[in-house]
């Protein structure tokens, strides 16, 4: 159409290879500009218009939220997606409140980021730029508990398909849903205290007609389950059927989100993500181990999981091991070597060095508020 431009986007990290995840997700339909400082950030906003920034928050010049402010002064109305090492939370919080539109934390899959920078676009609606086509609805996933491998599965394996965001406790659940709003709720309550399962009234005020799934003892939380009219909310027993898990999880955003279906796993996958989940800090762990029992060869049953899971079983558990990792780091004060010898890596170096491979910085980051 004449008079309509392709969007203009610019990215603003001091890491140069997060600027390729960057490119993966916004090159082929957007203006993609890069800035690896705050102060060079704001000389392309006032050199040249840029409809959308994705900022980083720690930088070594200025810091995100100082960008933040200066971008929306030059710009008025600018949509920023804050994107981060450090946790939603805290942080993103205050950047909506200074005008940021919305944020991701990372990792997160290029395609979501994506997905949620079209729909911001799409909503601001602007005759003369053109929103990137197919428009799919990103549907949302809350993880709430306590354990840190249970919660990095879950992630890794909906980080393909959803927008995941986690919190060890509901208290910092009930905080993070003053800034979103998710199309679902997974609680894993497995070894929770009479406390924390008396928290679920509080976590269910706040998210009141939203869906929840429930995991742990039947015995122990039935008496709490509280579904009604309004709300699904499903106990999920253990131990854990992760193929029961994650056909519930498609289920329930299969009704409240449109879209191509959710994956639901096969019996050999379902079992290899619970043996991922006991074992993924085991250095011994090989594909031989997860498919025992299946039926299949190592083969047959690597390219069901590929296919299911969305990489290699060893790579899959990798990822596992970095998420975990992750969390302690955001959520812990513990030395880095201790973390990284508590989920599998060799030594605080061997750590360092697999998160500034994949693009995500270094560990001091995480612990930056």
């Amino acid at each position: 159409m004449a008079g309509v431009r392709r969007p203009v986007l610019l990215t603003v990290d001091d890491n140069r290879s997060v600027h390729e995840v960057y490119a993966l997700a916004f090159e082929p339909s957007y203006d993609h500009l890069r800035a690896h400082r705050g102060h060079e950030a704001l000389s392309i906003l006032q050199a040249r218009r840029v409809d959308v920034v994705v900022l980083d928050l720690m930088m070594p010049d200025l810091n995100g939220m100082e960008v933040l402010d200066r971008a929306l002064k030059v710009t008025p109305g600018l949509i920023v997606v804050i994107c981060s090492v450090i946790d939603a939370s805290q942080s993103a919080l205050r950047a909506i409140r200074r005008g940021a539109a919305d944020y991701f934390v990372k990792p997160t899959e290029p395609e979501v980021m994506e997905t949620v920078v079209r729909q911001l676009l799409a909503a601001r609606g602007e005759p003369d730029v053109a929103i990137p086509q197919p428009t799919l609805i990103t549907r949302r996933v809350l993880i709430i508990g306590m354990d840190p491998g249970f919660r990095a599965a879950l992630t890794v394996a909906l980080q393909r398909q959803c927008r995941v965001d986690v919190a060890p406790r509901s208290s910092v659940a009930i905080e993070m849903l003053q800034t979103m709003t998710p199309d679902l709720i997974v609680c894993d309550l497995r070894s929770a205290s009479s406390e924390r399962l008396l928290g679920l009234q509080s976590l269910r005020a706040k998210f009141q007609k939203g869906p929840m799934i429930i995991v742990g003892s039947g015995e122990r939380i039935g008496p709490f389950l509280a579904p009604s009219a309004d709300r699904a909310e499903i106990l999920v027993p253990e131990p854990v059927d992760f193929a029961l898990l994650f056909s519930e999880i498609a289920t329930l955003l299969a009704v409240r989100c449109e879209g191509a279906p959710m994956t639901r796993l096969s019996t050999p996958s379902s079992i290899a993500v619970g043996q991922i989940v006991a074992r993924y800090t085991d250095h011994a762990l090989r594909v031989s181990d997860l498919t025992a029992g299946s039926g299949l060869s190592v083969g047959h049953f690597a390219h069901l999981f590929s296919a299911e899971m969305g990489s290699p079983p060893m790579e899959w558990v990798v990822r596992v091991r970095i998420q975990a990792a992750i969390f302690a780091l955001r959520e812990t004060g513990d030395k880095v070597s201790t973390i990284a010898r508590r989920f599998g890596f060799y030594d605080g170096p061997h750590l360092a060095l697999t998160l500034r491979r994949r693009g995500l910085g270094r560990p001091g980051d995480f612990r930056r508020y």
